[in-house]
C-alpha cells in the first residue's frame, strides 16, 4: 500500500472523509463534521504546494481549516492521536486523579503526612524481581508485541496501588495514555465486554469505542483492569472455566499488534487451574504473559529504623504487622502517638480503628462514640456480604444507614442542641463521607471501604457475631483473615471457630492460607488433594495428618517436617530452605520429585517403598510410559490414530498414582519420554503435550508393552 492510501486510511480511522485531491495528487483534502462545527484539514504532499486558494473557498464555505505538510505516516498517527485523545488535558487530569488517590490514602493521619509507593517483594513468572513491579511493566511497554501482564497479591496487599503507580508511569515517563477501568466499581453490566465498553466510554466519552480499541491495538493505550476477581462473582470462582472464558477471549481480542494489558486481581483458581494454562497455550503464537506475584511487604521499607527498634524491644513480632495498612499508620502518624501505641503492641490495629475513628468525631462535627461508629460500619459490612458486593452508588449506602442505623442516628442527633440539630439524612452523609469509606476517585458516588483491612475487621466482627455464619466468598473472607493476621493468638483463634464452618465449602489452597494464617498449622483434612505455588514459612508439615496428597511449585521457609504424619505425599518441584526433618517413623510413601533444598533435606525427608530399590525392568518401564503417553489421547479415541485434538497436562496430573504406578514410577517414566522426544514441555506454561512429530514412537511403545 501506497504512502498516500495508508494515510488516507488513517485519516478515515479517525472519521475524516477524503473531500477532494488537488491536481498532481500534490494535496488532499479531509473534512469532519463535529456537532455544530465543520473541519477541514489540508495535507501537503508536496511542501512546496500552494494550497492559499484551497484554504480561502473552504473558509468560506463555512469550514475551520488548518493547514498540514505531510511527513511520515507514523508523525501523522501521533498528530491524530495527540489532537483526538487530547493527551496534554489527559495527562493533566490523570495526574490530578493520581495526587487525589495517593491524598486519600494517608490525609486520615493528617496533613503531614505524605504517599509514597513502597517496594514490595515480587516474584515475575517465578524468579524473584529486582526492581519494582510497576517499573517490571515499564521496562517491556514499548515492545512491538502484544504482552498480558497479570498482577496477584492478597487482599489488601497492594493491587490498587500498584495500577495506580503504573497508571502514573505511564503518564509521567511514556507517551502512551492509560486507561485505567477499577472493576469493583462497575457492578450494573454483568457481560465483562460490556463493562469494558463502558470504561472506554468515559474515559474517553466524544471518542468511538472502535477507535479507542484500534489505539490500544497500536500500543498507544494501555489498558488496566484493576480488580478483575471482582468480576467473579459468588458461586463462579469455582472451576467452571467455561463462564470465565468469554472474558478471557474479550481480552484476547485485543491483545494483537502493540497491545498491553495488565490485569490486577487476588490469586483466584481461576488463573491457577489448567484449564487457564491451556487457554494460555491455544493463545502461544498471539501474545505474551509475564506474571508478576507480590509478596508480603519488607517491614525495613516502611519504616526507619527509629521506629523498627522500639516496636521490637516492646516484644512485638514484626512479621506479625507486615500489612500495608498498619505499617502506613505506623508510618504516618506523629511522634507522640507513636509513642503511645510501641508501648502497647498488642493494641496497634485497635489503636488504629480508634485513632480513624476519634478524628473523624471532630473532622465532621459527628457527634458519635467510637464504639457507635463501629456499629454503623459493621451493618454496611454485613449488607455487603448479604448482597454480594464491595462498593455501591452514594445513594444506596445512605438508605442503607437510614433503615438499619436508625437507633444510631437518633443516638448521634440527641448530642446536638436544638439549633444545631442535623436532619437524619445529614447524619448519614456524614457517615457515608467516612475516613473509613472511599469514593472512587474514577467513580465518585460509588462508595466502598477505603482498604481491605478495613472491610476485613468489619467482615470478621459480622462473623464472629453470628455462631451460625457461613459463607464462601473470598473477597470477604480473605480481607477478614489479613485484618486478623496481626491480632493476639486468642483473637485469630475467635476468627478461626466462625470460620469452621465455611471451610469445607472453600478451595484447598484458601483453607490452607486461611489455617496458617490464623492458628499457624495446617487443616487436619488434607487428603486426596492437590495444591500449586504455596508459599509458607514457619509452618509444621505433618503434625495433622496428611494422606495421598500433593504438593506442586511450592516453596517452604523454616518449617519442620514430621514424617509420622505424612503418608504417600509427594513434592513436585518444590524448594526448601533453613527447614529441618523430624524422623520419627514414617507411615508412608514420601516422594520428592524435583526441586532443591538449603540446606539438603530432601534425602532425609523422602521414604521410597522397599519395592522401589531395585530397578525397573524394561518391560515394566513400558508399561508405565504406556499409561503415561495414552493419557494424551481424548477419550474414545483409538490409541492406534493420531489424536483428533491436542491435549495438554500439568506435570501434577501426570505424576498422580495411576493403573497401579506411584508418584515416582510415574515421574521417572515422565522423564523419559520427554528426553525422547515423545512429549514436550511448554516453556510459557510447563504444561505437556505429545509431540505429533514423534507420534511413532508412542506407537512404538504401545506394541512393546503389550
Amino acid at each position: 500500500m501506497s504512502e498516500k492510501s495508508s494515510l488516507i486510511d488513517v485519516y478515515k480511522r479517525y472519521g475524516f472523509n477524503l473531500a477532494s485531491t488537488t491536481e498532481n495528487d500534490e494535496s488532499l483534502v479531509f473534512t469532519l463534521k463535529t456537532g455544530y462545527f465543520d473541519n477541514a484539514e489540508i495535507i501537503k504532499l508536496n511542501p512546496n504546494a500552494s494550497v492559499d486558494d484551497l484554504f480561502k473557498d473552504l473558509s468560506a464555505a463555512g469550514y475551520a481549516c488548518s493547514v498540514r505538510t505531510a511527513t511520515t505516516l507514523e508523525k501523522a498517527e501521533e498528530e491524530l492521536f495527540n489532537g483526538f485523545f487530547s493527551v496534554k488535558t489527559t495527562r493533566h487530569r490523570l495526574a490530578d486523579e493520581y495526587k487525589k488517590f495517593a491524598s486519600s490514602l494517608v490525609r486520615s493521619y493528617g496533613e503531614k503526612a505524605k504517599y509514597e509507593y513502597i517496594k514490595a517483594p515480587y516474584h515475575i513468572n517465578g524468579k524473584e524481581g529486582q526492581k519494582t513491579a510497576p517499573e517490571e511493566i515499564l521496562s517491556r511497554i514499548e515492545e512491538d508485541r502484544p504482552i498480558l501482564f497479570l498482577i496477584e497479591a492478597a487482599a489488601g496487599f497492594g493491587k490498587t496501588c500498584t495500577a495506580q503507580e503504573i497508571s502514573q508511569l505511564l503518564v509521567t515517563s511514556t507517551g502512551k495514555l492509560p486507561l485505567y477501568a477499577e472493576l469493583s466499581r462497575n457492578r450494573q453490566a454483568r457481560i465483562f465486554r460490556y463493562i469494558l465498553l463502558d470504561e472506554i466510554d468515559r474515559t474517553f466519552p466524544l471518542l468511538s469505542s472502535k477507535l479507542v480499541q484500534t489505539e490500544i491495538k497500536n500500543g498507544r493505550i494501555s489498558v488496566i483492569l484493576d480488580g478483575f476477581d471482582e468480576l467473579l462473582r459468588k458461586g463462579e470462582d469455582g472451576e467452571e472455566f467455561d463462564n470465565k472464558e468469554p472474558m478471557l477471549e474479550t481480552i484476547s481480542e485485543l491483545l494483537t499488534g502493540k497491545a498491553k494489558i495488565i490485569i490486577t486481581t487476588r490469586r483466584t483458581i481461576l488463573f491457577d487451574g489448567d484449564e487457564f494454562h491451556q487457554w494460555l497455550e491455544s493463545h502461544a503464537n498471539d501474545f505474551s504473559v509475564v506474571r508478576i506475584r507480590i509478596q508480603e511487604p519488607k517491614i525495613n521499607d516502611w519504616l526507619p529504623y527509629e521506629r523498627i527498634e522500639p516496636l521490637r524491644n516492646s516484644g512485638l513480632d514484626l512479621d506479625a504487622i507486615a500489612n500495608p495498612v498498619l505499617l502506613s499508620y505506623l508510618r504516618c502518624i506523629d511522634d507522640e502517638l507513636f509513642r503511645q501505641t510501641s508501648n502497647n503492641p498488642e493494641g496497634i490495629v485497635q489503636s488504629y480503628f480508634e485513632y480513624m475513628l476519634d478524628r473523624e468525631r471532630e473532622r465532621q462535627d459527628l457527634r458519635m462514640t467510637i464504639k457507635i461508629q463501629e456499629d454503623v460500619l459493621r451493618r454496611i459490612a454485613e449488607d455487603m456480604i448479604a448482597y454480594g458486593y464491595t462498593a455501591e452508588d452514594r445513594d444506596y449506602i445512605i438508605k442503607t444507614i437510614l433503615e438499619k442505623c436508625s437507633k444510631e442516628i437518633e443516638s448521634a442527633r440527641n448530642q446536638y442542641s436544638s439549633s444545631d440539630k442535623p436532619t437524619r439524612e445529614e447524619i448519614a452523609n456524614k457517615l457515608a463521607s467516612h475516613a473509613l469509606f472511599d469514593r472512587s476517585s474514577t467513580e465518585s458516588e460509588k462508595i466502598g471501604f477505603v482498604n481491605d483491612f478495613s472491610l476485613g475487621n468489619y467482615v470478621a466482627e459480622n462473623i464472629i457475631s453470628d455462631s451460625s455464619w457461613l459463607g464462601d466468598d473470598l473477597r470477604f473472607i480473605e480481607p477478614a483473615v489479613k485484618s486478623y493476621v496481626p491480632r493476639t493468638q486468642s483473637s485469630r483463634e475467635i476468627l478461626f471457630n466462625g470460620l469452621k464452618g465455611s471451610l469445607p465449602y472453600i478451595e484447598t489452597v484458601a483453607r490452607i492460607e486461611i489455617s496458617t494464617d490464623l492458628m499457624g498449622n495446617l487443616p487436619d483434612d488434607l487428603r486426596n488433594d492437590s495444591v500449586d505455588d504455596l508459599d509458607l514459612s514457619l509452618v509444621d508439615i505433618g503434625s495433622r495428618k496428611i494422606k495421598s496428597f500433593q504438593f506442586s511449585d511450592s516453596t517452604f521457609k523454616k518449617c519442620r517436617f514430621i514424617k509420622s504424619g505424612l503418608e504417600d505425599v509427594t513434592f513436585i518441584n518444590c524448594r526448601f530452605f533453613d527447614c529441618e526433618v523430624v524422623d520419627d517413623g514414617s507411615i508412608g510413601s514420601i516422594y520428592i520429585l524435583g526441586g532443591t533444598s538449603s540446606p539438603e533435606i530432601i534425602s532425609q525427608l523422602s521414604n521410597l517403598p522397599s519395592e522401589l530399590s531395585a530397578p525397573s525392568a524394561p518391560d515394566h518401564e513400558r508399561l508405565i510410559e504406556k499409561s503415561i503417553i495414552k493419557r494424551f489421547w481424548p477419550a474414545g479415541d483409538p490409541l492406534d490414530q493420531k489424536p483428533s485434538r491436542p491435549i495438554y497436562k500439568p506435570m501434577k496430573y501426570l505424576c498422580q498414582p495411576m493403573d497401579g504406578f506411584n508418584s515416582l514410577e510415574l515421574y521417572a517414566g515422565i522423564e523419559r519420554v520427554v528426553k525422547a522426544g515423545i512429549l514436550t514441555e511448554m516453556s510459557r506454561s510447563n504444561l505437556i503435550s505429545l509431540n505429533i512429530e514423534n507420534i511413532n514412537k508412542a506407537y512404538d511403545i504401545f506394541r512393546e508393552a503389550e
